[in-house]
């Protein structure tokens, strides 16, 4: 039988173990951190810009704005919309502080007719439930991106929340008119 010596001294081995353990893990995750580091584990890489994207924001030659209105309320707003933040965050990431974004949910009068202004359409958004009864919910708002580079704005007026694949496209070649309209390209 142990001792009630060798007893503490195995608790006290067993939590010096433990909090060695702990601040390796928290030591390893701050340094990944500030390394900004992830992995696109998804088969088509769907959180990773391509080469073109990546090259096309570094090299622009002023910063680009893109306003991103945004509306919520439904399962499947909510999830485009998370990924559509993930998809400008990346952009932003690869832009090297040449691309900056807004999230503007236009819930209010005065942000509606900046949406409109901007040349925006209101869309109606309906998901059935997921219970499977007769119920749905229904969502109005802007769901579209503004561009806007040196004196130059462009719009893609609506974005369909029931498809992202593409998403890096469009908003890849959008910013790639805008630019060539303002550089004379």
């Amino acid at each position: 039988m142990a001792t009630l010596e060798q007893k503490r001294k195995a608790a006290t081995q067993t939590g010096l173990y433990l909090v060695i353990v702990v601040g390796i893990a928290v030591v390893i995750n701050l340094f990944m951190m500030g390394m900004n580091w992830r992995k696109d584990m998804t088969a088509t890489e769907r959180y990773t810009l391509s080469v073109g994207s990546s090259r096309l924001v570094k090299n622009l030659k002023e910063p680009i704005q893109v306003d991103a209105y945004i509306a919520r309320g439904t399962a499947q707003l909510d999830a485009f919309v998370r990924d559509l933040t993930d998809l400008l965050k990346e952009y932003q990431r690869k832009g090297g502080g040449k691309f900056k974004f807004t999230l503007i949910e236009a819930n209010t009068e005065e942000l509606k007719a900046k949406a409109e202004e901007a040349g925006l359409k209101s869309m109606t958004f309906g998901e059935s439930s997921a219970t499977g009864g007769d119920q749905a919910t229904i969502a109005q708002g802007y769901m579209g991106l503004v561009f806007k580079y040196k004196s130059e704005k462009d719009v893609i007026p609506q974005l369909n929340p029931g498809r992202a694949e593409g998403l890096e496209f469009w908003i890849t070649n959008q910013i790639r008119e805008i630019f060539d309209k303002a550089e004379n390209v």
